[in-house]
């Protein structure tokens, strides 16, 4: 486990120096040691067998990864669709239930992310991921067979529990195998999902509603819950055949190709070996700068992603029908999943770099906000309303695309990353959430002038928050913090009195 005092410092630290950090921003300090061995190894390996593991960590993990983040996105924003075919009026939901059904999911979701880190960290992905995906599916598919608010509620809040760790372990798990110039594009796909679903959600639903009401003596709605629910069953027991774990125990790897993903993550300075999980590894990741502060930049960027979320508001008030309306959303949020898709690939082809993509996406969000604020005091024509609903859409998955780069703070110390990346995930959801119900109100449609003066400040802000995250981590600032090596203080790990595990044993 790292400290943050200074004296601890190992010897092999100053092996790193400024210099090579500078070549090398997005790595940080690593072990000189580890890295030499392995790139000595990475030399004595067939380019072939580096495709060979390529091609099965992108058809099976990533692939998998891709599809499951669409079906949670699916059953997670699918409420809004079976209230406006019938769900309110079966069950007499009102909107203040409906506005509880939100808030018990949210709940759920924050509270069990951090804690879930831990499990994530320690045990294998391999099952803890597909399970989670298994759960909420079946908890969808039990929608249906709710007969009151209670019983709604209570879905909806274990909902929020059991997908509050998939996608900070997604994101875990896909920085355990890929390098620096690979992650970008691997995990912006996996975002893409998110996009994916917006795209064909609307589609989906309104199939279902046009197609299946009555059938079986089901409404359309609760088709909706079983088709949806069941997407995300099926993709949990294929997760259980697809997901690796770490390279030390992946059985669908060869020997060869298990001892290159060595290689590879040694060459990088990662560690996927999980010690002992103590209260160390939190207090220490909790006082260096670069979580904090991507706590802030990655709120800030998810207060500018709001334009696309009401963009069917806005265009129902300018007098357009709701049908065309929602298929407006479905071209939209499809550019916006290539557009992810080429940031991460440009991130990659310039050496993994993340501060200039993202200080570039949030300067040019920032001026497309200032313009559709202060044309008409907010309210736009048509033409503008359009053109800027596709510019302000390449940033649907810039949040994803931060923590791609937190992964390489916190890349030397296998549970600090983890315990980082759900860290930031879950007080970014408690803070943009409190904002965004104070800026984007719906009865200020179609102008949203408070909204849009908001989103504009909020990517000047994430702007200014990535340069200077990036000076401090070109400039080596409490590096040696961040970056302390869990297997390197694993005996000092090991003394502490008290781990989060035993803890939680004392408590039970």
């Amino acid at each position: 486990m790292y400290s943050g005092s200074s004296s601890n410092k190992s010897h092999s630290e100053p092996d790193v120096t400024q210099k090579s950090r500078v070549k090398n921003t997005s790595y940080g300090t690593t072990f000189s040691g580890e890295q030499d061995e392995g790139r000595d190894l990475l030399s004595q390996f067939d380019p072939a067998v580096e495709k060979s593991l390529l091609r099965k960590l992108d058809s099976r993990m990533l692939l998998w990864a891709f599809f499951t983040y669409f079906a949670e996105e699916l059953d997670r924003h699918n409420l809004q669709n079976a209230f406006i075919m019938g769900m309110d009026k079966d069950l007499d939901l009102n909107s203040a239930v409906y506005n509880w059904a939100i808030t018990m999911f949210f709940i759920g979701y924050v509270i069990l992310q951090v804690p879930g880190s831990v499990v994530i960290a320690k045990y294998s992905p391999r099952w803890v991921l597909p399970s989670l995906a298994l759960m909420w599916g079946i908890v969808v598919c039990l929608m249906p067979a709710v007969r009151d608010y209670k019983e709604f509620w209570a879905l909806r809040f274990i909902l929020g529990l059991s997908q509050s760790c998939f996608y900070p372990g997604m994101i875990f798990l896909l920085g355990s195998w890929y390098t620096k110039v690979e992650l970008g594009t691997r995990i912006m796909i996996f975002g893409a999902g998110n996009e994916l679903s917006g795209a064909v959600g609307g589609l989906i639903s309104g199939f279902i509603a046009d197609t299946m009401d009555g059938v079986a003596g089901l409404r359309s709605w609760k088709w909706l819950f079983i088709i949806e629910g069941l997407l995300a069953v099926v993709l949990g027991l294929v997760g259980y055949i697809l997901l690796p774990d770490f390279f030390h125990n992946t059985t669908w790897l060869t020997q060869e190709e298990q001892k290159l993903a060595k290689s590879r993550v040694q060459n990088q300075g990662v560690d996927v070996i999980s010690t002992v999980y103590s209260w160390k590894t939190v207090t220490n990741t909790l006082a260096t700068p670069y979580l904090w502060l991507m706590v802030i930049n990655v709120t800030l960027v998810g207060l500018s992603q709001n334009y696309l979320r009401n963009l069917v508001i806005i265009l129902r008030d300018l007098g357009f029908p709701v049908s065309f309306c929602n298929y407006m959303l479905t071209p939209v949020y499809l550019f916006s999943a290539l557009a992810a898709i080429f940031i991460g690939w440009s991130s990659d082809k310039r050496g993994g770099d993340r501060a200039f993509h993202i200080a570039s996406v949030q300067l040019w969000i920032g001026t497309w906000y200032m313009i559709l604020g202060v044309v008409n005091g907010g309210n736009n024509p048509f033409l503008l309303v359009f053109i800027g609903a596709y510019a302000i859409s390449i940033n649907t998955s810039m949040g994803t695309f931060c923590m791609a780069w937190l992964n390489e703070f916190y890349e030397a110390d296998h549970n600090a990353r983890s315990f980082g990346i759900a860290t930031v995930n879950s007080i970014r959801q408690i803070t943009g959430s409190l904002v965004n119900v104070k800026a984007w109100i719906v009865s200020d449609s179609p102008e949203f002038w408070l909204g849009k003066m908001t989103s504009m400040g909020a990517a000047y802000g994430s702007v200014i928050v990535t340069l200077f995250i990036w000076f401090l981590y070109r400039h080596g600032f409490a590096l040696s913090t961040v970056v302390k090596s869990n297997r390197s203080n694993k005996n000092d790990a090991e003394e502490e009195s008290l781990t989060l595990l035993s803890f939680l044993d004392s408590v039970s």
